[in-house]
């Protein structure tokens, strides 16, 4: 490597009108600049000044990567045709600080330090370059710059990845994920590239934005990061910009003219001369604010209005609306459903709003008819924060329930382009009616509103109207249970999420009227259908369950596990002025939410038709699922239940928490209404309010605390305390008496130093303070069996209504999945209310025999704001699958749950060591004799014991399990437990002192069986 500095005088640029050199004269002196490193290699000179500068550094330990030459010369080729100079080295002296300052970017053209050849850059050398970077330098990295300086925390952050090894060359496919950014916006979905395939030290997917990722399935062997493996990526890092490419292996790629867009639109990117959003999927970059949460009982669904106000329903029958600038949150209308109900036919199930709301303030909701068993679909009209009841126009009657009894029932609302609204209808097991051409259930159907409060079916449903045995609103039929339906605002297509046969979840994508899945029909239904013929037989698929199962007019169903949910399809507005809307990465894609697994995932679409050199890659069509991503995997969620986009590009959320009712307001624990902001790499301020107390007799002293997480970042407070729109405040800790009695919504905002700003809401309810509910049987953790009835009490204080005399029991609502809780009767010391509860027998919504039951009681008192106390405690049936524990731990870090399929549930507790336990909350053992343990001795045995409160708390009972090493050799001992008198944390502990880290596990544990002599009759439940 030379010593000789680089001169720091004007170098000629690149873009003269025509080269004054032919290109095989250019590409030789690059070669030789490669090979003798002691000359700096220019282009031409220009006749004008440049609006940017590059660095092309080719350096490397080592030979010189056999593609560099051709890098140096297209890059020089690039800045002719572009517009910027360009020059190149292979001498890493021009890392200083007065070299690098006349360069607007500096790509790394497949260097390379070889471990064990020493570093590339010396400690000055490294010094400047991280100089240059945090002065806002731009950075560009070509292949085998991943393989450069190994040994350089800073410099894997810069580069995003450090390579770890890498595959033969073989052709495959890169998926393209962002169409928005320079360097990726015109390349095809799919683009096929031939050439070495990397595999990362450490996966740089959560630390940077992915453009591009290798579609590992075109049999690429030998990568680690599964199906969401980087290709090329980019990032804002330590105050300058970075943008990576996996791809520059071979010379022939710097021929190819989607490789040099590629590349030519990431030095542009990198030198900052084109903008493009880096930050779209890197872990952090949004923020969610809480817009309602205390209070909010089983949330199902939302609507965003123009002017922000954001609707939202309840399935128990209210209609709220959240002021986002005053952070109000009021009922707007109030069905007043009972449990029984929203048992018997669904609740408040669905709500939109109309498309011309901001003129005519119109919404649709889907809710039951007390007069019958099904939903009804009405218009109402808005005024501010209220819906007049008398506006009510019924447009539809749909019938309710389905024949399974314990499933939910299920609705939804979407409006597409030309006013036209799409009602998802809950379906069936029995698909002989999710296809029959008059029942509307299992449907969706296309209607279009009329002003006078009816509606016309438009054109292109499947049934022609007037067709005899038919129901001409049906658009598309054949499914089972569409919760949650979307109509993309750009292609028209309507895209849907449903539980498919045996418990399969689909993605479905529908451009035309037409069935989905193979129905199971009829010949004359066949007749009738308009469109494509009908494949009239028994519902099955030749792969997976709903693999195979054709849509008309859009892609096969695509099976995803758990449970996933139709979210929204972002539009971006370039020309929106919301600085926090989701940026441009996000057109098109579909965004699910899955409640069981609490995540949501963006889905993208094929765009065009493709087919593909390689024989091994098969053709694809337009409409085509593309790719599934996670998104806001750093953000906790309960069960999401609705996603939609707002006119401010924010993402609007309702999470429907755990289900218990446990809030303090009455309300479901983890229940509420957010709205997601998009951050980028800007800290973003938050908002959030705690208080010592938030209702009470007036005068009412309430200390309020906002300081929140805002670590260095300096922020401004300011109080709003009773809504008159002044501030009251400025301190982040303040105090305020309210002396006039009735609600009050304190309103926070915090203002960070580039002015963004965040909101925060915080009810008070002065002139009354909140009953105390308790549950004082049964017992929280308490043990059951499906078919037991189920004695409780509930105790209430009310402060103001009098703590003698009996409650008003008609006040008190009981709320459970186990069943239905029969009139309560009145305790009149201490004051409360008694009842009973059956609970189902069998098995609950087939989720199996063992999940957690969450009893709740509510109480609303007749004060002046009336208020609602709740309380609820956990019930678990006898029967416990052990890989539900609620921790582990131990010497050698605790047992796993592990997929077994013989095994109950499809899981067990798994790689089990000496000392190695699992723990129970709450337990509560009274009434319980025995236990038994479903264990498999596939290893050297060992004992079980049972321990309250620590996993050297006291000894309860204690089995042992003899190893055999057989696998199948399944084992049931039993021991007496002892009930320690109250409820525990109930630890299982497992010990075999002859255990080593090189012989076998003890065993595996499967399930546990609590006994007692009341099973089976309720008496497990103390009275």
């Amino acid at each position: 490597m030379s010593s000789r500095p680089l001169s720091s005088s004007p170098v000629p640029s690149s873009s003269a009108p025509s080269p004054a050199f032919p290109p095989p004269l250019i590409a030789l002196v690059a070669l030789m600049a490669l090979i003798l490193g002691t000359m700096l290699v220019a282009a031409p000179p220009r006749a004008h000044a440049a609006p940017f500068r590059v660095l092309v550094y080719s350096g490397t330990t080592g030979a010189a990567h056999a593609s560099a030459p051709a890098g140096i010369e297209a890059i020089l080729e690039l800045g002719a045709e572009n517009g910027f100079d360009v020059e190149a080295t292979s001498s890493s002296a021009v890392f200083n600080d007065v070299d690098l300052a006349r360069f607007q970017a500096v790509v790394f053209n497949n260097t390379e330090s070889a471990p064990g050849r020493g570093d590339l850059l010396d400690a000055d050398e490294r010094a400047a370059l991280r100089s240059y970077i945090r002065a806002g330098g731009g950075w560009v990295g070509l292949h085998a710059a991943a393989a450069t300086e190994r040994d350089w925390d800073w410099y894997e952050g810069l580069a995003g990845a450090v390579l770890d090894r890498h595959t033969p060359v073989r052709t495959g496919r890169i998926n393209v994920l962002d169409h928005a950014h320079p360097s990726t916006r015109g390349l095809p979905d799919l683009w096929e590239r031939t050439g070495e395939w990397y595999d990362w030290r450490t996966d740089p997917a959560p630390g940077v934005h992915t453009l591009a990722r290798v579609t590992v399935r075109d049999d690429i062997t030998g990568l680690d990061e599964g199906v969401d493996h980087p290709w090329s990526w980019c990032q804002n890092y330590d105050g300058g910009r970075s943008w990576f490419t996996a791809g520059g292996h071979t010379a022939s790629a710097f021929r190819e003219e989607g490789f040099l867009t590629h590349l030519l639109g990431g030095i542009e990117w990198a030198a900052g001369a084109k903008s493009g959003d880096c930050s779209a999927t890197r872990t952090g970059s949004f923020r969610r604010t809480t817009l309602a949460a205390d209070g909010v009982a089983d949330p199902v669904d939302l609507a965003v209005a123009p002017d922000r106000r954001v609707f939202f329903a309840e399935r128990t029958g209210k209609v709220k609306v959240i002021d986002q600038q005053s952070m109000r949150v009021s009922t707007a209308v109030d069905f007043g459903y009972t449990q029984k109900d929203v048992d018997r036919a669904g609740g408040l199930v669905g709500l939109a709003l109309d498309p011309g709301f901001a003129w005519n303030s119109r919404l649709y909701v889907l809710h039951s008819d007390k007069a019958g068993d099904g939903l009804v679909l009405s218009r109402f009209t808005a005024s501010g924060k209220t819906v007049d009841p008398a506006s009510e126009r019924r447009l539809l009657t749909l019938p309710g329930g389905t024949d399974e009894a314990d499933s939910p029932v299920s609705a939804s609302l979407a409006f597409g382009g030309e006013g036209v609204l799409h009602v998802a209808t809950s379906g069936t097991a029995d698909l002989s009616v999710a296809d029959a051409p008059n029942d509307l259930r299992g449907k969706i159907l296309r209607i279009t509103p009329q002003h006078d409060g009816t509606y016309t079916v438009p054109e292109g449903n499947l049934f022609a109207p007037g067709t005899a045995g038919t129901r001409p609103e049906i658009y598309a039929t054949g499914l089972r249970n569409p919760y949650r339906i979307t109509a993309d605002p750009r292609s028209g297509a309507l895209l849907v999420s449903e539980q498919g046969p045996e418990g399969t979840v689909g993605h479905l994508r529908i451009t035309e009227a037409g069935v989905a899945d193979r129905p199971s029909c009829t010949d004359d239904t066949a007749a009738r259908h308009r469109g494509p013929a009908l494949d009239c037989t028994a519902a099955s698929t030749d792969g997976p369950p709903g693999s195979a199962a054709a849509v008309v007019g859009g892609p096969p169903r695509t099976p995803v596990t758990g449970g996933p949910l139709s979210g929204a399809v972002y539009a971006h507005d370039p020309a929106g002025s919301d600085r926090t809307a989701f940026p441009a990465y996000f057109e098109g894609k579909w965004l699910a939410y899955d409640p069981v697994g609490s995540r949501f995932t963006t889905l993208s679409f094929q765009r065009a038709d493709q087919t593909f050199s390689d024989d091994r890659s098969a053709s694809v069509e337009a409409g085509a699922l593309q790719s599934v991503d996670g998104v806001f995997t750093d953000m906790e969620w309960h069960r999401p239940t609705a996603a939609r986009f707002g006119p401010d590009g924010s993402l609007y959320v309702v999470d429907g928490g755990t289900g218990s009712g446990t809030d303090k307001a009455g309300g479901d624990e983890g229940a509420g209404v957010h709205r997601i902001d998009y951050a980028g790499d800007r800290r973003l301020p938050e908002a959030a309010i705690t208080t010592d107390r938030d209702n009470g007799s007036a005068p009412l002293t309430v200390t309020f605390d906002g300081s929140g997480p805002h670590g260095r970042v300096p922020v401004t407070y300011a109080w709003d305390f009773d809504g008159d729109g002044s501030t009251d405040s400025t301190a982040a800790n303040p105090s305020h008496t309210y002396r006039d009695e009735g609600r009050f919504t304190a309103r926070l905002t915090v203002t960070g130093p580039g002015g963004e700003t965040a909101l925060a809401g915080q009810d008070v309810a002065v002139g009354n303070t909140r009953p105390l509910v308790t549950l004082r049987q049964p017992p929280d953790g308490g043990v059951f069996t499906s078919g037991d009835t189920l004695a409780f009490t509930v105790g209430v204080t009310d402060e103001e209504g009098g703590r003698a005399g009996p409650v008003d029991c008609s006040r008190v609502v009981v709320r459970s999945p186990l069943g239905t809780a029969a009139p309560l009767r009145p305790v009149a010391r201490p004051p409360g209310c008694r009842g009973e509860l059956v609970t189902h027998a069998g098995d609950h919504q087939g989720r199996g025999p063992d999940v957690p039951y969450t009893l709740t009681a509510e109480y609303t008192d007749r004060g002046t704001p009336a208020l609602t106390g709740s309380a609820s405690l956990t019930l678990r049936t006898a029967f416990r699958e052990a890989e539900h524990f609620t921790s582990t731990g131990g010497p050698h870090g605790g047992a796993v749950a592990a997929g077994r399929a013989n095994a109950s549930g499809g899981r067990t507790l798994a790689e089990i060591e000496d000392g190695d336990w699992v723990a129970f909350d709450p337990v509560r053992l009274g009434n319980v004799d025995s236990v038994m343990v479903g264990a498999t001795a596939c290893g050297i045995g060992g004992r079980i014991d049972f321990r309250a409160g620590s996993p050297t708390g006291r000894l309860l009972g204690s089995v042992s399990v003899a190893g055999t090493g057989a696998r199948g050799a399944i084992v049931s001992p039993t021991t007496a437990i002892e009930d320690p008198g109250s409820g525990v944390r109930l630890y299982v502990v497992f010990t075999n002192p002859r255990w080593s880290s090189e012989g076998s596990d003890l065993f595996t544990v499967d399930w546990l069986h609590f006994h007692g002599p009341g099973t089976g009759q309720g008496s497990l439940v103390h009275r």
